[in-house]
């Protein structure tokens, strides 16, 4: 029964002492060789991906201080507009009440010819 047991562990061992030692040094090596391998590879990524945010970083404060700029200018150019139809309306307003200044004279005209006309025909009436 010993032996059944001695078999049954020996052969999952016998794969590891099958092969002889060089050979298992030989793939140890390559593992080693490949895990190095991939080490540089992901510090190679790694650099390359600190380049990229760092280019994404200047992009993006580039973009805005741009935007900024845009919308400096765009507040300046409302605000001349908004100069602009403020003079345009002062001067509206300043012709109409011109015209209203007439209209309003000649009103007061017409109502003192008529009030003189009636004081007239009030005096000529009396006197009659």
């Amino acid at each position: 029964m010993v032996k059944e047991d001695t078999a049954h562990t020996g052969e999952a061992g016998s794969k590891v002492l099958v092969k002889p030692l060089p050979q298992i040094l030989n793939e140890l090596e390559e593992q080693i060789k490949a895990a190095d391998a991939a080490v540089r590879r992901a510090n190679e990524s790694a650099g390359l991906a600190e380049q990229a945010a760092a280019s994404a970083i200047a992009a993006a404060e580039e973009s805005r201080l741009v935007g900024e700029r845009i919308a400096e200018e765009a507040r300046l150019e409302a605000q001349e507009a908004l100069s602009k139809a403020e003079e345009a309306l002062v001067k509206a307003v300043i012709k109409r009440l011109s015209r209203w200044d007439w209209i309003a004279t000649l009103i007061v005209i017409n109502l003192a010819i008529i009030f003189c006309a009636v004081l007239i025909a009030f005096a000529l009436s009396k006197a009659s």
